[in-house]
């Protein structure tokens, strides 16, 4: 797996590699709990999942396949021999989740650790001597195209190549910083000095690397990959989490945390603190200060865990916890002193995870705007934010404002909550179904609007969706599109998730001994005309070409995702105002006669292709297609910005309480900054223009079906 594969899993939220191993022999756990969980996530899948497959032979090879390539991605960990001797689980795994002790996960880590080892031990001498890079070669980027090493000899070759790469990717970004030096006076570093800089930062990143894979995680975090690799090879999105990992989904979805109130950056090979928040738990205590290193992180009064190395993400999980407990900082001070400070954690939100809004004036219309980056609930009992609630406040503050029309921005937003999606719809139509619901064993249902006929929001309404958008955003989409009540604009389809997850504890909440979460895939939901989003997604009425489009990692490009189905159609009564899509696409495409939008989905397929082609090694060949891929990137980002700004303001008063007046300014600032160039913000606000003139917003539509659902 590429970078740019690792970043689009990332974005979405859905599981990527993660290579886990600690230090030292991984004894089988004395208590049974690494048995128990298996043998319990085996009989939740069996009896629960939506679409349960057999625990045979068959399942038990695929579970084998995907945890070594968890493992090892690139394929230059194992050698020809381990992945002979991990093949004889391959009949293994089934007989263990339905009951036999865990076995193959101790000898996969057993092996992995070895070789990691090995690798650490034996790859500093290949940064040793300079790198050449005037040979004709290249390292392949496909690794489902690459062998394992037959040996050691081998496998030294593919991490020299490895190696050689990070060399000549620094060592061309330092050649670059040097060329731009203009003064005569400042004496400027040669190639050959250059290439030393870059081997060391090769260096010091593959022992960062393989420091990280062997002390800095658990046993926990390992055999949690191994159960989300059974879970994940039943459908993409069941997956196992660990109490701590249950907790960070918690707080993406609800929006809110408990920390210290600091922000956490890196400096030194340590996580240390970037900023204080005013007013927040750490400031409160007097003691904890901008650039504070951070040592060590202890929960309450358990033995503190040394961060040095540590990755930011990781470390942001051991300090933030549930309400009111106490974490404990060791900090080095800048004068070199250390102490550790005590701090009582509180609510803190993280405000790029609600709805806001802001007005565009565009020639004679007043259009607003809200961002939605996620259908965020409340969790616990009734604690947090509903977007619904949300949305609807930003509506009441636009109607306020009295503009001509709203822009509802879900690009990027993966979902979240099925019900706060049924409720926002509702605010847009008068009443009726939403979304079908089906069980695994073929009984559908529906969600309707329960707002009892009243519709906040009557007038013309524009969905912004690209590839990114997912799961609830694509429920929203669709049932805007069956009843015709607006216009969805954006990539060709959304990311096509259409499978509904319930969080199934596996323990219960008096048990001691935590045993994690499965978020089980239990059912697939429709919209009301019958068809599933599943693979297919929801295709935009008005076509804006996605940056990432063309790339491979939509759910339709996962060999595990579920198949693409229908159901019976629903009764319901279309919208009494429809736009004239017809009209609204002609008056896009005369804008466009200059063929800024075909000329962006020119470049980012070709972009797409470039990132599965070989790395070169040569240094000239490798600038050559950088300068390319540079270039047509520039051009392509140039064009999906405006030359000249809009005019956007933000609505009211920001509401929010948990961050510093001038923090939230300058997020505020930079987030219009950002959006009075967006060309895409620019042709939705034209299209609903265009949706405001339209001779098809009439009263007037086809009679509603008489049926009843």
């Amino acid at each position: 797996m590429n970078t740019i594969q690792k970043m689009f899993l990332f974005a979405l939220g859905i599981s990527g590699i993660v290579i886990l191993s600690s230090s030292g022999m991984l004894k089988p756990s004395v208590d049974g709990r690494y048995d128990k969980i298996l043998h319990t996530v085996g009989q939740l899948l069996g009896q629960e999942h939506y679409n349960p497959q057999a625990f045979n032979d068959e399942f038990s090879e695929k579970i084998v396949s995907a945890y070594v390539k968890q493992l090892d991605p690139e394929k230059i960990i194992f050698l020809q021999s381990d992945i002979k001797e991990l093949n004889k689980y391959n009949h293994a795994i089934d007989e263990e989740i339905k009951g036999n002790p865990v076995a193959f996960f101790y000898k996969a880590n057993e092996l992995y650790k070895s070789r990691l080892n090995e690798i650490k031990n034996s790859c500093a001498s290949l940064l040793e001597k300079p790198f050449h890079f005037q040979a004709m070669d290249s390292i392949v980027t496909d690794f489902d195209k690459r062998a394992y090493a037959a040996n050691t000899k081998a496998q030294l070759q593919q991490w020299q190549k490895k190696l050689k790469f990070i060399t000549l990717e620094k060592l061309v970004d330092l050649q670059e910083d040097r060329d731009k030096i203009k003064s005569d006076t400042v004496k400027k570093a040669s190639d050959e000095e250059l290439e030393v800089q870059a081997r060391a930062f090769a260096k010091t990143s593959m022992d960062k690397s393989l420091d990280r894979l062997l002390n800095k995680t658990t046993d926990d975090d390992r055999f949690s990959m191994f159960v989300t690799t059974i879970t994940n090879t039943m459908d993409p999105h069941t997956d196992y989490f660990m109490p701590v990992e249950k907790r960070a989904w918690d707080e993406r979805l609800s929006g809110k945390f408990y920390g210290i109130g600091a922000m956490i950056g890196e400096g030194n090979g340590y996580v240390k603190i970037a900023s204080v928040t005013q007013g927040g738990p750490a400031w409160k205590t007097t003691e904890v200060n901008d650039g504070d290193l951070i040592m060590k992180i202890a929960e309450g009064d358990k033995p503190p865990v040394d961060v040095a190395g540590y990755d930011i993400p990781d470390a942001i999980k051991l300090i933030r916890g549930s309400k009111g407990s106490t974490v404990k900082l060791t900090l080095k001070k800048a004068d070199g002193t250390v102490k550790t400070v005590a701090i009582v954690r509180e609510e803190l939100k993280l405000e790029e995870t609600f709805a806001k809004s802001s007005i565009i004036n565009e020639g004679d219309k007043k259009t607003g705007y809200i961002y939605l980056p996620k259908f965020y609930m409340p969790i616990g009992e009734g604690e947090g934010r509903s977007c619904a609630e949300d949305v609807a406040n930003e509506l009441k503050k636009l109607q306020h404002e009295k503009v001509d029309g709203v822009i509802l921005d879900l690009r990027d937003n993966g979902g979240g909550s099925l019900y706060e999606v049924v409720k926002m719809v509702g605010l847009f139509i008068p009443d009726g179904p939403v979304v079908q619901v089906k069980n695994g064993d073929g009984r559908s249902t529906f969600l309707a609007d329960q707002d009892n006929g009243a519709t906040l929001y009557s007038g013309p309404l524009v969905v912004m969706v690209n590839e990114f958008s997912a799961s609830a955003s694509e429920i929203f989409a669709a049932a805007i599109q069956d009843y015709k009540r607006g216009i969805v604009i954006g990539s060709s389809s959304t990311y096509g998730k259409g499978t509904v997850q319930r969080p199934i504890p596996l323990s219960s909440s008096l048990d001691q001994n935590n045993l994690g979460t499965v978020h089980l895939t239990m059912q697939k939901y429709y919209r009301i005309n019958g068809s599933s989003t599943q693979l297919k997604g929801v295709v935009s009425d008005i076509l804006l070409p996605g940056y990432y489009e063309e790339y491979k990692f939509k759910e339709k490009d996962n060999p595990s995702a579920l198949a693409w189905d229908e159901i019976r159609q629903l009764a319901y009564k279309p919208w009494n105002k429809q736009p004239d899509l017809e009209f609204v696409r002609q008056r896009f495409q005369k804008r466009d006669s200059s063929g800024v939008m075909k000329k962006i989905q020119e470049n980012t397929s070709w972009l797409a292709s470039q990132n599965e082609a070989a790395d070169q090694l040569n240094i000239q060949k490798y600038k050559e297609k950088m300068q390319a891929v540079r270039a047509k990137a520039a051009q392509t980002r140039e064009l999906m910005q405006l030359p000249k700004a809009m005019n956007i303001s933000k609505t009211g008063e920001s509401s929010s309480a948990d961050q510093p007046e001038d923090a939230t300014a300058d997020v505020n600032s930079r987030w219009l900054n950002y959006l009075k160039k967006d060309r895409y913000l620019y042709e939705a606000t034209m299209v609903l223009n265009d949706l405001l003139q339209s001779p098809g917003i009439t009263s007037t539509t086809k009679p509603a079906p008489t049926q009843k659902n």
